[in-house]
């Protein structure tokens, strides 16, 4: 077993027991999400009770070709960057078409989406039923 089979081995523990790292928290906004690391990389990251947000890197990208969509409990991201008019001599920015989803909680809402520094954020929450109150009865 080389070097690089026990670092995939230990990534792949570390994301398959991803609720035991974040605790019921993370797990009641999420119910799953896409486990495979592929490009765009994102974070998963907890900002507050019930505050979360997905930030995912994306050189080369801006909000005018990116898309960022949310139906039905799924959150999809896409995007592609037409760069025609340019000749590359060498060309390491990875700037192709990608399309990511995300299953979310029904409880969660998403609440805003910015893209700064080749970064776009996507703001999560947690639509969190009201106290019941206890309702006083007159009696006749």
């Amino acid at each position: 077993m080389t070097a690089l089979d026990l670092i995939n081995k230990f990534n792949k523990d570390v994301w398959n027991h991803t609720d035991r790292m974040f605790g019921d928290t993370f797990d009641s906004i999420f119910d799953s999400w896409s486990k495979v690391q592929s490009f765009p990389f994102y974070n998963v990251v907890k900002y507050g009770k019930g505050e979360y947000g997905i930030e995912l890197g994306l050189a080369g990208f801006n909000k005018k070709n990116v898309k960022v969509q949310y139906q039905d409990g799924v959150l999809t991201v896409s995007g592609q960057v037409e760069d025609k008019e340019k000749d590359y001599i060498e060309k390491g920015l990875a700037a192709r078409k990608f399309f990511k989803q995300f299953a979310l909680h029904d409880k969660a809402v998403v609440n805003d989406a910015s893209m700064e520094d080749g970064v776009l954020t996507i703001k999560l929450g947690v639509n969190e039923p009201e106290e019941i109150k206890p309702l006083d009865i007159k009696i006749k």
